[in-house]
């Protein structure tokens, strides 16, 4: 029976275990939050992809099989984070063939091969014949009270006053422990999320961003109308998550018509700025990203910069900045209150500088929807082929390069071999596959598992 020990309990990581002992594998799967720990941080998030694109057949028939035929939602669907994490992965990793198989709070923090270093038994196959080794850590976290620190003249003489004087001697004790597991193949199956990359100019972190940027300002978050409206927002990126970010601040500037925000966002490939930043899919099938498409793009051509001094832009709640770099950010404050961010800018890569480009700006609130990276420091002491452009595994990204659809549902998995890595039995799949390529769909994800397992079974890793 083969041991494998899958990295992550997401959509990719769950759907792999499932897979693993329905064909009969030894399994463990390692989970450095809950399940769907990621899925859930965005979870307000509608996706634009229906369910039945986003699940297996062999994911939903278990759960047809185990809870019913109304257990799960419409194959057209299209559901929140937060609801497909509670409708469905999170019914995933509560069936029986996986009970007590899933480690949460438990990171994996180092992979190597036993009784190798990364520089020993290059291109030989007795490296392959040892076991992986991974150095995992538990975090746990107990509550107590000390009963016997109460003292006898405090002694009470309701239940309230109980709990009280309880409260006051509660002891929490946060505990971590190591252990090493062996595994005969790993899956790495962790994504990219929450790793996120940076706002500077080549892709490098801005002067000060290390230090005034919290992992926060990364995330999709849900627009409040307490923290955002009557207030200026810098969203900078070109993706669907600061198109999602940008529309619902404008949804909020109808409610508080003093919110603005400031759309770092670059050019489409065409020369005519009033296309917007986004390119839209011809005859889109995916309606919903559309939608949300066509009214980013209306959003920001109607406030580009070089239109700022014209009446209709002037009380337009968006301003597009196309094709700028954030030189520096810094916070303003008086006193010990905080009062928003300095951020100064670099207009030196714009092909059409104008009157109206200011050389700073003073901003309440920074969202920073920049993209995220692989975290390959698991595996360091793996011979993993990168490439050197998007830091996914070579063969997989070589291929992915090659693709010149717009649209990320025009692709397939490339095969099996594309999978494999110089380490034996090493494999990384779902997003981080893609490394800094955000094309990826769970419907790709899923044939990678297939296909990883079908290698697997002829011996050919």
């Amino acid at each position: 029976m083969t041991r494998i020990a899958i990295i992550g309990a997401g959509p990719i990581g769950l759907e792999a275990a499932l897979l693993a002992r329905q064909l009969g594998h030894d399994l463990q799967v390692f989970e450095k939050g809950r399940v769907a720990e990621n899925i859930l941080d965005w979870g307000h998030v509608r996706l634009f992809s229906p369910f039945g694109m986003n699940s297996s057949e062999w994911g939903r028939g278990a759960l047809t099989k185990a809870l019913g035929d109304d257990a799960l939602p419409r194959d057209d669907e299209l559901l929140t984070g937060r609801e497909f994490a509670e409708r469905y992965l999170v019914p995933l990793s509560r069936l029986p063939e996986l009970a007590g198989r899933i480690h949460e709070q438990t990171q994996v923090l180092s992979i190597s091969r036993r009784h190798f270093s990364k520089t020993a038994g290059v291109g030989s196959s007795t490296r392959g014949l040892q076991p992986f080794q991974l150095l995992v850590e538990h975090s746990s976290t107990t509550h107590s009270v000390i009963d016997d620190a109460i003292d006898a003249d405090e002694l009470p003489t309701s239940t309230d006053s109980v709990r009280q004087v309880r409260a006051r001697h509660e002891v929490v004790e946060e505990r971590v422990d190591e252990r090493v597991e062996l595994a005969d193949v790993v899956l790495d199956c962790s994504g990219t999320y929450p790793h996120h990359q940076w706002i500077g100019d080549g892709g490098m972190p801005c002067l000060g961003e290390r230090h005034w940027l919290a992992e926060t300002n990364y995330r999709l978050p849900v627009i409040r109308r307490e923290e955002f409206g009557n207030r200026t927002t810098l969203v900078i990126g070109s993706g669907f998550s600061a198109v999602t970010s940008v529309v619902k601040l404008a949804e909020l500037a109808k409610l508080d018509p003093r919110t603005k925000v400031l759309w770092f966002a670059k050019s489409q490939p065409s020369p005519r700025e009033s296309d917007g930043p986004l390119p839209r899919i011809p005859n889109d099938s995916l309606s919903e990203r559309d939608r949300l498409a066509a009214k980013a793009n209306d959003l920001a051509s109607r406030g580009q910069v070089s239109r700022v001094a014209s009446p209709e832009a002037q009380h337009h709640p968006v301003v597009w900045f196309a094709d700028v770099a954030i030189k520096s950010l810094s916070p303003i404050q008086t006193g010990r209150d905080f009062n928003g961010f300095d951020v100064e800018l670099d207009w030196s890569r714009s092909v059409n500088p104008g009157s109206h480009r200011p050389s700073r700006l003073s901003v309440d609130r920074i969202i920073a929807n920049v993209g995220y990276r692989p975290d390959r420091s698991i595996y360091e002491e793996l011979h993993v082929h990168e490439c050197y452009a998007t830091q996914g595994p070579m063969k997989l990204a070589a291929k992915l390069l090659g693709e010149t659809s717009p649209d990320c549902l025009a692709q397939a998995s490339h095969g099996a071999d594309v999978l494999k890595n110089p380490e034996p039995n090493f494999f990384i799949l779902g997003s981080k596959s893609y490394g800094r390529n955000s094309n990826f769909l769970l419907r790709v994800g899923h044939q990678q598992i297939r296909e990883v397992f079908e290698m697997l079974k002829g011996g050919r890793s």
